[in-house]
């Protein structure tokens, strides 16, 4: 059997020399990078081939999925080897080809086999190249640069082959890539050139930085709340719904970056100048518009701005019988994308076509939901779900409304957020998010939320990574989908992986006090304190009483052990949360650590007053274990664990609050959690 495929071959880089000097070492390491490798093959869907020794010979469908998972690989083990002394790195070279592959009984043969297997060592260790022909299915899909090498002659190919390298940040440049000059240059070269090459690079900054950078910003795209200028003030709903469902439209539209709804509302009604609006989003287009409603008749006004000149570029009016007002957003993403020059591919198209409901009760009935859906506290979650359920019974046919609807259950089964017993929270939170993916299989908010259930309340880490990925790949401008997809990398400690999904999402919403909490709070995860500290006062600039975000910095401040500053800012979170458990607890660890013993007991005493909950039980473990109860605190920890707790996931990444964390039964746990 003949087929075309993406061949990777990897291989360890001095293991045959570190067996000789330490064997034990070396199997060690050769397991444990076996570990890594293989739940990254079968992330993306690699078929393992043949392992011999040190290297993997494996199989995937696609460039790009071979591409990522190689650069994941890599990343992981850069990761891994930081916290590593030099005789324990592990180091790898890794070769990518596509190409004609052929199946002889359990092996596979053929000129795409043998190349890939020669790009192999190539690659510098800790490195990637690639071939070509893989180059080119994965351009403008990578997040790095991919430079040509100088071209090689293989052995046993005939011909010579373009080989390219994947620049990965954490590498020293690559000498081979192809016009740049050796470190062997004779200083008389060096006098020679030097001045041209300051001067070409200044041209080249002056000339196309600033084009390169402008351009980028003419697809990032902010749609301001369009003004209601009908005589009825009641209609503010129905702008506000024709500007979410307009961001949604455009959102679906790969080519452009659209700010999210979040981001948008700080500037309904405000002052500010389109240039200063521009700045703070970091938008190079803006669209504004108006929308007057008047019987059974709508029209919506648009106009399409250049932030740096302040020029019109594009105008429109749109007449509709109101019946049609959902469709008006599609036509207007349509239009935007064209004087836009983006191109829709067919995929695009299809999903413009849709539209969430043609109920605009219902849809006034979701936008107030998700009004205080946002708000994150307890008492504005279970505001939000009575409007998201009043929304289904008007539409319910209405996907949107059930998979915020299932959110929000999912934030009162694992993370404290209401009365509701979790197991009924969890039910109607599954329950929810089915309906919404039977209604429309294709609605990538539905499969974030599903992905944030499996992630949360099953912890089904591999089917949870794998809807949030889809909901992505659906609508790559959900920045909702890109924060939740952080957070799940960040509990399991890819944190280099996280901090790129929270940047995309800060890119998408700059302005959502959750976002911004997020990206504090994975530098937090990073031990780069003073970067979180910068962030979170960025964020309660935006929103002053974010308890999460006063909560975050408290983390902080505890971490770095200014336990003063920390028992201020549990105290505001607290308060501004309505008292939420696990606020308390960690107010309860933190006073121990100040001395404030009976401080503490007192809310020890209000954590196990009745009710008694799975929320108030886990509350009462940091300061339990502050008293040195540590035996107790391992049984809770343990019954706990057996319930899939929600916050448990946190146990890897903030263990600072458990004096228990280096006992043997803690990491136990950790493993049986999967982290």
């Amino acid at each position: 059997m003949r087929r075309l495929s993406a061949i990777m071959f990897t291989d360890m880089v001095g293991y045959s020399a570190l067996t000789q000097e330490n064997e034990a070492l070396a199997l060690d390491l050769l397991n444990e990078h076996r570990k890594i490798l293989r739940p990254l093959f079968e992330k993306h869907e690699g078929k393992e081939i043949e392992t011999a020794g040190d290297s993997f010979f494996v199989e995937f469908n696609s460039a790009v999925e071979a591409t990522i998972c190689a650069i994941e690989i890599q990343a992981a083990l850069h990761e891994r080897n930081n916290s590593e002394a030099k005789k324990r790195q592990i180091l790898l070279r890794i070769g990518l080809h596509i190409g004609d592959v052929v199946y002889v009984d359990k092996h596979v043969h053929g000129d795409g086999v043998n190349i890939a297997a020669r790009m192999e060592p190539l690659a510098k260790p800790g490195g990637i190249c690639i071939s070509e022909d893989v180059a080119r299915q994965i351009r403008n899909k990578v997040e790095f640069p991919v430079l040509k090498l100088a071209k090689e002659k293989l052995k046993n190919i005939s011909m010579p082959v373009e080989v390219y390298c994947i620049v990965l940040p954490w590498l020293k440049p690559d000498e081979r890539v192809k016009g740049t000059f050796s470190r062997k240059k004779t200083a008389f070269y060096a006098s020679l050139f030097i001045s041209l090459i300051v001067i070409s690079i200044l041209v080249i900054f002056i000339k196309n930085f600033p084009s390169q950078a402008v351009s980028k910003l003419n697809f990032r795209l902010a749609v301001l709340p369009l003004a209601n200028i009908g005589n009825d003030s009641t209609e503010e709903y129905f702008t506000d719904g024709m500007t979410e469902e307009l961001i949604s439209s455009l959102s679906k539209i790969s080519g452009l970056d659209v700010i999210a709804r979040t981001s948008i509302l700080k500037y309904k009604a405000t002052n500010k100048d389109i240039a200063q609006i521009g700045d703070e989003l970091m938008v190079g287009r803006i669209l504004e518009g108006s929308v007057r409603r008047s019987a059974n008749k709508v029209r919506i006004t648009v106009q399409l701005i250049n932030v740096s000149t302040q020029d019109h570029l594009w105008s429109e009016e749109y007449d509709r019988e109101l019946k049609d007002v959902f469709m008006i957003q599609s036509e207007i993403a349509r239009d935007v994308a064209k004087e836009l020059k983006v191109r829709l591919v067919s995929s695009e198209r299809q999903q413009l076509e849709k539209t969430n409901t043609q109920n605009m009760f219902a849809f006034q009935e979701y936008l107030v939901g998700e009004h205080f859906l946002n708000q994150r506290t307890p008492e504005s979650i279970q505001t939000a779900i009575i409007h998201f359920e009043e929304s289904t019974k008007l539409d319910t046919a209405f996907a949107l409304s059930y998979t915020s609807l299932a959110y929000c259950y999912t934030l009162i089964g694992v993370a404290g957020y209401g009365s509701i017993r979790r197991n009924v929270a969890e039910m109607k939170a599954k329950k929810a998010v089915m309906k919404a993916l039977w209604i429309d299989e294709s609605l990538a908010e539905a499969h974030a939320a599903l992905g944030y259930i499996k992630f949360r309340i099953d912890w089904d880490w591999k089917g949870a990574e794998k809807e949030l990925r889809r909901a992505i790949e659906l609508k790559p401008g959900y920045s909702t989908a890109h924060e939740w997809y952080a957070l799940f990398l960040a509990v399991h400690a890819r944190l280099d992986e996280a901090l790129k999904e929270i940047q995309i999402a800060y890119q998408l919403d700059p302005r959502s006090p959750s976002v911004n909490t997020g990206l504090a709070r994975i530098y937090h995860f990073r031990n780069e304190s003073d970067k979180a500290l910068t962030q979170i006062a960025k964020t309660l600039e935006l929103d002053s009483n974010y308890a999460e975000a006063h909560f975050t910095e408290a983390m902080t401040y505890f971490k770095i052990k200014e336990y003063a500053k920390a028992a201020l800012k549990l105290e505001k979170a607290a308060e501004l949360s309505g008292r939420r458990p696990v606020m308390l607890g960690t107010l309860g660890k933190v006073y121990l650590k100040l001395g404030r013993i009976e401080e503490a007991k007192k809310i020890l005493a209000e954590l196990e007053s009745p009710p008694m909950n799975d929320d108030k039980l886990y509350a009462t473990l940091p300061i339990k274990s502050g008293l040195g109860h540590s035996e107790e605190v391992l049984k809770i920890l343990e019954k706990l664990l057996e319930k899939k707790y929600g916050i448990l996931i946190y146990m890897k990444v903030e263990k600072g609050f458990f004096d228990e964390s280096n006992n043997p039964r803690y990491h136990q746990m950790l493993q049986k959690i999967g982290l």
